[in-house]
């Protein structure tokens, strides 16, 4: 998911790519091979573009869609020839959400992503089915096809519980879980440029996500109290007060300057995490498996927002983050005797 226009899967891809040429690897990307679709909407905002301002939208779409073809250019090295290849030495899937092929995607579902590629050496890391269920998988037909795929792979790895879950009945094997790349990886927040934008708060959200009213509401009211701008970076909110494409770099510079930041996705959590930021997490029920499971996994859940009469509390409350680091680091160490496991081809 490499060439995907979403800072979450940049970073992945960066993170991963580069903790393997850490350890002396050269790292290469194949491309996804599409299979059959399946349309399912997981989460439904409501907007209408009548109620904002079409020009100021797509410009901020035209924007980001060329800082990303760029930046997958010139820092992942995708060319735009897409790279089928499959005569490596060793073959990882993942991060992100690999599995879940009921998410809208342009590759639908594809037996690739599960392992079927013809080489003796292919792994997953990190994997995640999102919301995609056990009944989802029935009702495609699509189990016998999973486990033959998954016949192909020497090591499994997930990153929550319910894909962890989903593998074992499949399997009859209890998946290792990891987590995400872009929580145990290198990110180069030292480098993030500094900016010069007084207070603010972040709010990281998919395009028109934010749409209830009330929330919105608690938003502005703690933007008054604290004498912050709402700054929506990344996607477009048409209610804040600026709506800002940055480059994957100055991405990690909005989040460390921020005075705090509301999110409701996956990523999001995790660049609040690493820039050690007062963060709120809002869970859905399109997100809570893989976020709910993150937060408890990080030892933060007390940062989950689900009525938003609770906003300004839980925003306040400190956070241990020195706890978070000692763990950060076991489960790097334990990741990259993971990746070293899968490379060494061992069983």
């Amino acid at each position: 998911m490499h060439r995907v226009k979403n800072y979450g899967s940049f970073w992945q891809a960066y993170c991963l790519k580069k903790m393997l040429e850490d350890n002396k690897n050269q790292v290469e990307f194949i491309d996804i091979i599409p299979g059959t679709t399946e349309t399912r909407t997981v989460y439904k905002h409501t907007f209408s573009f009548s109620k904002i301002k079409r020009i100021p939208y797509y410009i901020f779409q035209k924007k980001k869609s060329q800082i990303f073809e760029q930046v997958q250019l010139d820092i992942l090295g995708c060319t735009s020839k897409l790279n089928y290849r499959c005569n490596y030495d060793v073959i990882i899937i993942g991060s992100d959400e690999v599995f879940n092929f009921v998410q809208d995607s342009p590759w639908g579902f594809s037996s690739q992503l599960y392992g079927n590629i013809n080489n003796e050496n292919v792994n997953s890391y990190a994997a995640c089915f999102g919301c995609t269920t056990i009944n989802d998988i029935e009702k495609k037909n699509v189990g016998k096809e999973i486990i033959s795929a998954f016949d192909n792979l020497k090591h499994i790895s997930v990153r929550d519980i319910n894909s962890a879950e989903i593998v074992k009945v499949l399997t009859g094997i209890m998946p290792d879980i990891h987590l995400d790349p872009v929580l145990i990886g290198d990110l180069p927040l030292e480098e993030s440029p500094k900016l010069d934008l007084g207070r603010y708060i972040l709010v990281y959200s998919y395009d028109f996500r934010f749409s209830d009213k009330l929330l919105i509401e608690k938003i502005k009211q703690l933007a008054k109290i604290e004498n912050c701008k709402i700054y929506s970076v990344g996607f477009y909110q048409d209610w804040c007060d600026k709506n800002i494409v940055p480059t994957p770099i100055q991405l990690l510079s909005y989040f460390r300057q921020a005075q705090y930041v509301i999110t409701d996705t996956f990523h999001g959590t995790i660049f609040s995490v690493r820039c050690h930021k007062k963060f709120v997490t809002i869970i859905r029920e399109s997100n809570q498996q893989k976020l709910g499971d993150l937060l408890n996994r990080l030892g933060l859940h007390s940062r989950v927002v689900c009525e938003v009469d609770d906003l300004a509390g839980v925003l306040n409350k400190e956070i241990d983050y020195g706890a978070f680091e000692k763990l950060r680091q076991a489960e790097r160490n334990r990741t990259e005797e993971y990746l070293c496991k899968c490379i060494n081809k061992e069983q």
